[in-house]
């Protein structure tokens, strides 16, 4: 993000919250949690922020957060179960777990964790593996946010930030997709039925 776009990013906070003037100290501070996003991605979080209903302009942290669940667009649980008990349905174990992780990498995670990549688990005792589902998927989804949040923070001797610094860009990349080399289309027997 440039300076200039910083400063039409504070332009919009004061007219979206007028009644909160924001020192340049702190505005200094926001702009270097959020100097290594793209603009527009900066400015559309902040309005969103905005949108949602704040009282008070958003801080950096706030708005890493909004960009973070704007870009990961994770499904909840329940869609994502549906789509792994879809992926189950595919023949072929690797295409189908290739067709779930290109829908919700999260989901595609929490099957290997579940399961090591035997989707046909997942239809034997249903209600206990879609409880074991629901754990570990909102447990993913929560780590991946989080590791958004702290992306780019030294490790400081801290565990929870060992495995060296990320760059933040990385860490959001890593929350989009990869262009499948061909998509892949899982019957849907449900609509069917």
């Amino acid at each position: 993000m440039k300076r200039s776009e910083w400063i039409e990013v504070l332009a919009l906070m004061r007219v979206n919250w007028p009644h909160v003037a924001i020192d340049e100290p702190v505005a200094a501070k926001w702009f270097r949690d959020v100097e290594a996003l793209p603009g527009d991605q900066v400015k559309v979080a902040e309005e969103a922020l905005y949108r949602d209903g704040r009282e008070f302009p958003p801080n950096g942290a706030q708005i890493l957060a909004k960009i973070s669940e704007l870009s990961r667009d994770d499904p909840d649980h329940g869609e994502a179960w549906r789509l792994a008990r879809r992926a189950s349905r595919i023949a072929d174990p690797r295409e189908a777990y290739e067709w779930l992780a290109q829908k919700s990498p999260a989901a595609a995670e929490a099957v290997r964790q579940i399961s090591g990549f035997q989707l046909s688990y997942l239809l034997e005792d249903e209600s206990t593996v879609r409880a074991q589902f629901r754990d570990i998927y909102n447990g993913i989804v929560k780590r991946n946010r989080r590791d958004d949040a702290y992306a780019g923070l030294p490790s400081a001797g801290l565990r929870g930030l060992e495995g060296g610094p990320r760059k933040l860009g990385s860490a959001l990349e890593r929350a989009l997709p990869k262009a499948p080399a061909a998509e892949l289309e899982a019957p849907d027997r449900e609509a069917a039925a």
